[in-house]
């Protein structure tokens, strides 16, 4: 676990000083340790200049970051203010960033159409949901939680509540960031999170008081490794946040757009005013004020997928910012990070998508007796030959209406390029593997 750095107060004197400025070698140090914002457990590890001890080197980096930092307005259990600031490497995340949300899906030929874009929405919202739950503790795996969802399958345990909870919440916020934030919004966003979750209903939908002694506990441990503020401070503080959030920034005060909703996701974490849901309410307010504030490539992208993959990092980044001096950069330099890998992964499988798209318009110029999505089908099952389809799958991944969907499958079954074949109550359909090669070999040559 996460150790607290050395007092470096203790090391900074006025011999340091004067003999920081004139090292170079101390300076090239403090530029490199910037760079990735690195805490003490790393730093002390770090070739330190002849001269210097691991901790004089630390306190004057300490001295660097504490000089040119903005306060924010989240305060501690004590009443002391989180600050952090911005280096040269969250500048070019956040370039990254806007460049993308803004110039992203811009040109013809890369614009999704009605269908695709919805389909793109609920492959997004979906894979939030899932990894947002699967963060606390969800233990359904990714692909049966994402055909529940496309299906809307009635879940069958607590792990599936979860994510349907979750999702339903993602889908929830194309309404509320229209709306201000509020404590009625906060209660209902928890809620619909935990509903038919809990072990006792009554902790859904309402705060937390002092009688609940909720802590965080380390799972690997079993050790307490933070407790929330007090009920009274932390209602307190709530009414701040929300004042924060719905502020509109000035030019003297501005923030930038995410490094304030990753403020409100620490900020509404460290109070931690639920019995449960904190993780996943605070994740969802951070994608709602993305959106509201119109960073609308947020609603195709998955942050807690690329949270779960670091999710280590993930809980160090509020340590490190607890520990250091409430130093929230640690905290925000990480969400940059993870908000760029979200954002890169979409735009790598959305270029993927698209270069699929063009093989089967180029199949369809070859083989004009099937639509789009029939040929996609065909295509995929070409290359998974064991799936198994049914009209509801079908529908539900192209977003047609029932009819539609059992047209198209009906017509590859009486061309025997797929089997109809009667499981239970309903018709399923497998891929005649053969038949598909063969109309894609003569017809397409490679094509497909």
């Amino acid at each position: 676990m996460i150790k607290k750095p050395p007092k470096w107060k203790d090391f900074l004197t006025q011999n340091l000083f004067q003999r920081a400025l004139k090292s170079e070698d101390l300076q090239s140090l403090i530029k490199k340790a910037e760079k990735d914002y690195v805490y003490w457990d790393k730093f002390k590890y770090y070739p330190i200049p002849n001269g210097f001890s691991a901790e004089e080197a630390w306190a004057f980096l300490k001295f660097s970051r504490l000089t040119n930092r903005d306060k924010t307005p989240v305060k501690d259990k004590d009443g002391n203010v989180f600050g952090f600031l911005v280096t040269k490497t969250m500048y070019q995340e956040l370039s990254h960033i806007d460049s993308n949300t803004s110039g992203f899906l811009s040109t013809e030929w890369g614009k999704p159409n009605k269908s695709k874009k919805n389909q793109m929405i609920i492959s997004g919202l979906s894979e939030e949901a899932i990894a947002s739950s699967q963060i606390e503790g969800a233990s359904t795996s990714r692909k049966v939680a994402k055909e529940m969802i496309l299906l809307e399958r009635k879940p069958k345990t607590k792990d599936e509540k979860m994510i349907v909870n979750n999702y339903q919440v993602m889908q929830r916020l194309e309404d509320l960031k229209e709306l201000e934030l509020s404590k009625e919004m906060l209660l209902e966003i928890q809620g619909i999170i935990t509903r038919d979750t809990m072990d006792d209903p009554y902790d859904s939908g309402r705060f937390r008081n002092d009688e609940d002694d909720i802590n965080v506990v380390d799972s690997s441990r079993n050790e307490i490794i933070f407790t929330p503020p007090r009920e009274e401070i932390f209602k307190k503080e709530l009414d701040r946040l929300i004042k924060f959030a719905n502020k509109d920034e000035d030019d003297e005060g501005f923030i930038h757009p995410v490094i304030k909703a990753s403020i409100i996701h620490f900020w509404f974490s460290y109070l931690h005013p639920f019995v449960d849901g904190n993780g996943r309410t605070a994740r969802a307010l951070f994608y709602w004020y993305l959106l509201r504030k119109n960073y609308w490539l947020f609603q195709y992208l998955s942050v807690s997928r690329a949270i779960k993959l670091s999710r280590v990092q993930y809980d160090d980044s509020f340590l490190k910012t607890e520990y250091d001096d409430n130093d929230l950069t640690y905290f925000i330099f990480y969400q940059l990070k993870v908000v760029k890998k979200a954002m890169d992964d979409f735009i790598s499988h959305y270029e993927k998508k698209l270069v699929e798209d063009k093989k089967i318009l180029l199949i369809k110029s070859k083989l004009k007796q099937y639509n789009e999505r029939q040929l996609s089908l065909l295509t995929f099952l070409n290359k998974n030959s064991k799936d198994v389809i049914d009209i509801k799958r079908h529908q539900a991944k192209y977003q047609v209406a029932y009819q539609t969907a059992r047209a198209d499958l009906m017509k590859l079954s009486e061309d025997e390029l797929i089997a109809q074949i009667l499981d239970g109550r309903k018709y399923i359909y497998i891929a005649n593997t053969k038949a598909i090669r063969d109309l894609f070999n003569t017809k397409c040559g490679s094509a497909s």
